[in-house]
């Protein structure tokens, strides 16, 4: 049977989870509409792999402020954007729970609620964490995870290989990256939410929702 892995951002939700907290730390600035079009610009350039993953992460906490509370609240508010597709087969998640991984390069914070909605596992979830300061403020990255140890090639490669066929979906160059080093058997473009052409163009198979997924995964 099939192994699942998913990206969250742009994938199982219809946003870009840290662009959303970005959004909601200034949302009182006179030129919101302007820095929020920078922050996403980054998140793009990294996600078509025109600069590097790390770099754009880098790039983006450089200039995020926010506290543990607004990440609590902005994580209840994504766990309501899911992905229209993904959101008319809730029932599908919840019956395939345990060959289901979620992988991010974003942070497990403000991913865990949108789980909850899934049925799936927080323990299945491989992310980065927020590092926190004593007053509660975003400080950096938590060293200590797989994912900030190695990237999404680093994480997958913690998952017990034996659950093969393993798949790959998702919407961006990190994703597609992982069946370039043959850490998954295929990498499946999920472009329900973001078309992008480089990735798209390199995929072993392409869907734009849900429906068509299930419907690959039952062709023999």
């Amino acid at each position: 049977m099939t192994s699942l892995v998913f990206d969250f951002d742009s994938t199982l939700v219809s946003v870009e989870a840290l662009d959303e907290l970005f959004a909601s730390s200034i949302d009182r600035a006179a030129d919101r509409d302007r820095r929020v079009a920078d922050f996403q610009a980054i998140t793009d350039m990294g996600m078509a792999g025109e600069i590097d993953a790390d770099e754009s992460l880098r790039r983006r906490l450089g200039i995020l402020n926010a506290d543990r509370d607004l990440v609590d609240r902005v994580a209840a508010e994504i766990s309501g954007r899911l992905t229209p597709s993904v959101e008319r087969h809730l029932g599908f998640f919840q019956a395939n729970a345990q060959r289901i991984h979620v992988l991010s390069g974003g942070f497990e914070e403000l991913i865990r609620p949108t789980l909850g909605r899934l049925g799936l596992d927080p323990g299945r979830l491989m992310a980065h964490r927020f590092r926190y300061g004593k007053t509660g403020a975003i400080e950096g990255i938590d060293p200590s995870t797989s994912m900030a140890r190695g990237g999404k090639p680093g994480a997958i490669g913690s998952l017990d290989t034996r659950a093969r066929p393993l798949w790959m979906v998702g919407d961006g160059a990190t994703d597609l990256e992982l069946r370039t080093l043959g850490l998954v058997d295929r990498f499946v473009a999920f472009t329900e939410n973001r078309h992008r052409e480089p990735v798209v163009a390199r995929a072993d198979a392409v869907v734009r929702s849900m429906d068509e997924l299930l419907t690959l995964l039952e062709r023999p």
